[in-house]
């Protein structure tokens, strides 16, 4: 799938999907995530509000998106409307699965390791929460 490519481009530094997606185009995806069906004028006007940039820019981040897979255009009069092909959750779920997979065949034990350390350092709860899903899945493995 599409996201293989996204991947091998992982920025840890950086916030959100501005980890696996360039600057503006985690900007343009959160905004056709937010509308579902929009046009470049759409996602134009949403952004410059916040910043300065061309029109043509955002045409050609949206045709690039498209490409990867990430939006489909269809033509509507002399403009393109642009939808998702993927809900955000779904993004995000593949994204982490295409991380920790690649983690864990390579690096199991420092990962699991780590993982459990940073939820125990930063929220008892979570760390909870994973062992109450450790139970679950043993539980179903049993049956």
């Amino acid at each position: 799938m599409f996201l293989k490519n996204l991947i091998s481009d992982f920025k840890p530094h950086k916030i959100g999907y501005k980890k696996v997606l360039g600057d503006l185009e985690a900007d343009i995806m959160k905004v056709v995530w937010k509308h579902n069906r929009v046009t470049v004028r759409d996602v134009y006007e949403q952004l410059r509000l916040e910043k300065t940039l061309a029109y043509t820019t955002v045409m050609t981040i949206m045709g690039r998106l498209a490409e990867k897979g990430l939006l489909q255009k269809e033509p509507q009069g002399n403009a393109f409307v642009y939808t998702p092909t993927i809900s955000e959750d779904d993004f995000g779920r593949q994204v982490v699965s295409e991380v920790l997979d690649g983690l864990l065949e390579e690096f199991a034990e420092p990962a699991i390791s780590h993982m459990v350390d940073k939820l125990g350092s930063e929220d008892n709860e979570k760390l909870s929460k994973l062992e109450q899903i450790i139970k679950e899945r043993r539980v179903k493995g049993e049956e």
